[in-house]
This record gives C-alpha cells, sequence and structure tokens, in this order.
C-alpha cells in the first residue's frame, strides 16, 4: 500500500477502521524489525500508541525523498525517533531527525532518565545515535526558535501537550515549519471518527478538539489523507 491508496480507500466507518488497523498489525508482524521493534517497546513500556503505526510510519517514510527531515513533539523514550532512522535507512534515504521533549516528567509522565532511555533504544537496535533534541517545553519561545532554525521539515509528529490549550499552541507553532508537500502526523486527535464501540482508543477529547478548532483556520492549507486509529495525517499543499 502507498499513501495514496490508503487516501482513496479511507472511509469514516467502523468496518474500515477496524479493517486498516487489522491490517497493518497484520503486515508489521510479517515485517522482522517492525514487529521485533515494536515488541521491544510494549515489552518494555518504551511508547504507547497501537502496533500498527509502525507500518503507516513505513508508508510515510515511502514518501520521502533521498534526504528529509523529521521532528517529533513529544519523544518520551524514542520510539518513534529510532524507528524513523531504520526505515529511512533501509530503504536508501538519509534523515536529520529533531525531538522537542522536556526530558522530564512533564505532562505527569513517571519518573526516569528518559535521555538514557531513547538512547538505550537506538543502541539496543544498533542504530546511530544522530538525533538532536531540543529539550524543554515547545511553547518556550526559545525552543521555538530553535526549531524553527532546523526547518522546514517533511514531517511534523505532534504528540505532545495533551491539553486543549496545549496541542493547539502545538499546532499553531510548528505547522507552519512544514514544507510544502510535507506530512503533519497528529496523535491521539480522532475522537470524532466513527469507530467500533469498544476495542479502539480514538484519542483525547481536548487534543481532538483543538485539531478541530485548528483546521478551522488552516485546513484549506493540509490534505487529509487518512487514519489509522487515533492518529491522523495530512499533506501540506
Amino acid at each position: 500500500m502507498t499513501m495514496q491508496e490508503l487516501q482513496k480507500s479511507w472511509e469514516d466507518t467502523e468496518q474500515y477502521h477496524k479493517h486498516i488497523h487489522e491490517s497493518f498489525v497484520e503486515e508489521v508482524n510479517k515485517d522482522e524489525f517492525l514487529n521485533e521493534h515494536r515488541t521491544f517497546v510494549e515489552q518494555n513500556i518504551f511508547g504507547f500508541g497501537e502496533r500498527s503505526f509502525q507500518y503507516l510510519w513505513k508508508l510515510i517514510v515511502d514518501e520521502m525523498p533521498s534526504d528529509f527531515s523529521f521532528i517529533e513533539l513529544g519523544v518520551f523514550k524514542g520510539q518513534i525517533l529510532s524507528l524513523i532512522q531504520v526505515l529511512a535507512s533501509r530503504t536508501g534515504r538519509s534523515v536529520k531527525r529533531y525531538g522537542v521533549t522536556p526530558l522530564d516528567t512533564s505532562g505527569d509522565m513517571w519518573e526516569s532518565d528518559y535521555e538514557a532511555d531513547i538512547a538505550r533504544l537506538h543502541d539496543y537496535f544498533f542504530i546511530p545515535k544522530d538525533y538532536t533534541l531540543y529539550v524543554g517545553s515547545s511553547h518556550d519561545p526559545v525552543i521555538i526558535e530553535k526549531a524553527y532554525q532546523t526547518s522546514p521539515y517533511d514531517i511534523l509528529y505532534v504528540d505532545g501537550d495533551h491539553s486543549y490549550e496545549g496541542a493547539l499552541a502545538d499546532l499553531n507553532y510548528y505547522a507552519p515549519f512544514v514544507k510544502r508537500g510535507g506530512f503533519l502526523v497528529i496523535d491521539d486527535c480522532n475522537n470524532d471518527l466513527n469507530f467500533p464501540s469498544s476495542g479502539f482508543f480514538c484519542g483525547i477529547q481536548p487534543v481532538t478538539d483543538a485539531k478541530i478548532k485548528w483546521l478551522e483556520q488552516n485546513g484549506d492549507d493540509w490534505e487529509f489523507y487518512g487514519n489509522v486509529v487515533h492518529i491522523s495525517v495530512y499533506k501540506r499543499k
């Protein structure tokens, strides 16, 4: 599958959402690295989200040019940051990776040495630690300026502040840093879609509300490409 095929097939129905999630899980389980990487994350609590997301990220990276850039808001322990590098390198691509993250208990996270966790995950899978972390709040003007200086980006992943005000601010501050033709990936934002009544986590309502508000003001500049469970993907026109 390609991102274009995902977009063409998209339907906001319970049957579709269930099918796309389950079929993507199958693809992850068939892929030796994706399966091993996600299993490590699950068993060691190195990230959240769904197993199906690993395959979605593969499809997004498959759309990238030979050299591209990626920035993540809310790195946690490095699940996606590490995954992007492997997906790039195994298709002959080069990626510059950036993360905006507090590396502490901000956002009600438990105590952990997050910097060491991110390094450990990279070391476990022999992934180069050539990422750049902007340590602090995504709303700090100093951090925003640092992110601006390394923009524009081919991919922006928003998974940081999950309050309404925080999620809306992240979209307002960072979405303009995405290149024309680049992708915006928003996590935890699909409470407005028609999921099966049980077995699916569709998102966090304040994040969904922030997405809707942001799209009301900026949607004409973005094309919806689809969703997998609580992640939605948009491409900048």
